[in-house]
């Protein structure tokens, strides 16, 4: 399951990064509908980074240690910044204001970041034999080796709480800022 799970994704990871790298603009020469799309590739190129990560984490997991949330977190949070994008994609489309750009593309970044840290702090961690699902002492920080990476795992996670709150930020904003043209739902005519 390891190996064979691992395997089905290359295929269309490498086809999305084939899309980014081949779609590649500069940044002096941003079109208004290009700079729209900014916030959608920070999340998807995140995504891939986080969701590749985890799937070689999971490659090394060996015994109980803290290797496995390292994984699972890596994993989920690349799904989950791919469904941020996707949101901040149909914002517009459902008649809200689109998300700020350069808020919107900064949120993937520090959640996308603060994550990959946390997961390089516990596969770290899960090194030096730090058990999963166990608190103080019985955590094995016996050095400053084990301590500095669940300090890192801890600065990780809360760039990534950050990150979070950022999201909740920028859709709140779209929701409550008057749409440019006007909702999707409502009709051309208002009434006198």
């Amino acid at each position: 399951m390891r190996i064979g799970g691992g395997l089905a994704i290359v295929p269309f990871a490498f086809a999305t990064i084939w899309g980014l790298l081949s779609t590649r603009f500069s940044k002096g020469s941003l079109s208004v509908e290009k700079q729209d799309q900014m916030p959608l590739r920070a999340a998807l190129a995140w995504s891939l980074v986080l969701f590749g990560a985890g799937g070689l984490i999971g490659l090394a997991i060996h015994g109980n240690n803290v290797k496995i949330p390292a994984h699972y977190h890596g994993s989920i949070v690349g799904v989950t910044l791919a469904l941020m994008g996707l949101a901040y994609h149909l914002l517009p489309k459902l008649g809200f204001a689109p998300p700020s750009t350069r808020l919107a593309t900064l949120q993937p970044s520090l959640y996308g970041a603060g994550q990959l840290l946390h997961v390089i702090g516990l596969v770290w961690s899960g090194g030096y034999g730090v058990q999963r699902k166990v608190a103080g002492s019985d955590q094995v920080l016996r050095g400053a080796e084990q301590v500095a990476a669940m300090g890192l795992m801890g600065l990780g996670g809360l760039l990534a709480v950050l990150g979070g709150l950022l999201f909740i930020v920028v859709v709140l904003r779209s929701l409550l800022l008057r749409p440019r043209t006007g909702p999707a739902w409502t009709s051309s005519t208002s009434p006198r």
